[in-house]
């Protein structure tokens, strides 16, 4: 099977060969759009239902392509927060496979959002960090540290035992 690079695979890892001796089975076939430069929204067809149209890929890779039929999106939580300005995810420890955290920043405050053990996606608080305050740019640093860009200053914070 050749593998295209505008094309991403789910595959599943079996116990044991196919009839191909292969352990890997392609359960489904993605078409990558990005990087996406641009993109608009049309309806080509006039009949009221908007398309996107991106402006996909780079050099001579690049190309137009119609989303014609959406994008399947699989909602893992979902919060109803009005006039977010900003939002970061972030990790506990800089070896942490997942990230943690989510900074939601607001006009005159900023909030971390966090899933519970049940799952739950809660407020919670990190030692140190700015919330009365908009923040501008939240990242992870080396060294289990984390860097909130505010408009009058700068924090950097270590999160380790967090």
């Amino acid at each position: 099977m050749p593998m295209v690079l505008d094309t991403y695979l789910l595959i599943k890892l079996n116990l044991h060969p196919d009839a191909k001796g292969s352990y890997v089975e392609v359960l489904e076939r993605y078409v990558n759009l990005g990087p996406i430069v641009d993109f608009c929204v049309v309806d080509l067809e006039r009949q009221g239902q908007g398309q996107v149209v991106t402006c996909s890929g780079a050099y001579k890779d690049g190309s137009l392509r119609i989303v014609r039929n959406g994008i399947g999106i699989n909602a893992q939580a979902s919060v109803e927060l009005q006039g977010i300005k900003g939002m970061w995810s972030l990790r506990a420890a800089t070896e942490d496979p997942y990230d943690t955290f989510l900074v939601v920043s607001f006009i005159s405050e900023t909030r971390i959002l966090a899933m519970n053990i049940e799952d739950e996606l809660e407020e919670t608080e990190i030692e140190g960090f700015c919330s009365e305050v908009q923040t501008l740019f939240c990242h992870d640093a080396m060294y289990n540290q984390l860097v909130q860009v505010c408009f009058l200053l700068i924090v950097c914070l270590c999160i380790f035992g967090f």
